[in-house]
């Protein structure tokens, strides 16, 4: 299986086993939907967890997972990430991509090759894509107006720069 981040446990909420979700996906209601099945990485072993709740509360997710209703029983997932199967996901409309399926393509500028997108960072304003050239990185925005066109097969990404942009 391939796994997607879609969020990091960042502490428990209360006392009845809710805990505070950083969202790291941009459709939270889908993926932390009652009865989805997700998954919590322990020491390079993936741990199913099902979820039983929830509900958004001051920009992060509250959730609760497998039936536990007791604060006690979620420490050991505080710091955690949790992930989704790649394989559960529906496929996207064109010109939509998940960030993962984005990291690791070549970046070129018509036919020169500009270097690697490395990260993908979420701002207010939409996805940045971080393309490294040897030590330096440069911030694209991941807009019509700088990507020309995005080839998952060949791994290659075609980017319209203006000046001082890279």
């Amino acid at each position: 299986m391939k796994y997607l981040e879609v969020g990091k446990i960042v502490s428990p909420h209360a006392i009845k086993g809710e805990v505070k979700v950083m969202i790291t996906t941009s459709l939270p209601d889908v993926r932390f939907k009652k009865g989805n099945t997700l998954y919590v990485l322990f020491d390079k072993e993936y741990k199913e967890i099902k979820i039983d709740t929830f509900r958004m509360h001051k920009g992060m997710a509250l959730i609760s997972f497998n039936g536990i209703t007791n604060i006690n029983d979620v420490l050991e997932y505080v710091d955690k990430t949790i992930y989704v199967d790649k394989e559960a996901l529906n496929a996207l409309d064109d010109d939509n991509y998940y960030y993962d399926d984005l990291i690791g393509l070549s970046a070129y500028n018509e036919e020169t090759l500009i270097g690697e997108v490395i990260d993908v960072m979420e701002v207010p304003q939409g996805a940045i894509l971080v393309i490294k050239n040897g030590d330096k990185e440069s911030l694209v925005p991941f807009v019509d107006e700088f990507i020309d066109s995005v080839d998952l097969e060949n791994g290659k990404i075609y980017i319209n720069p203006i000046e001082g942009l890279l």
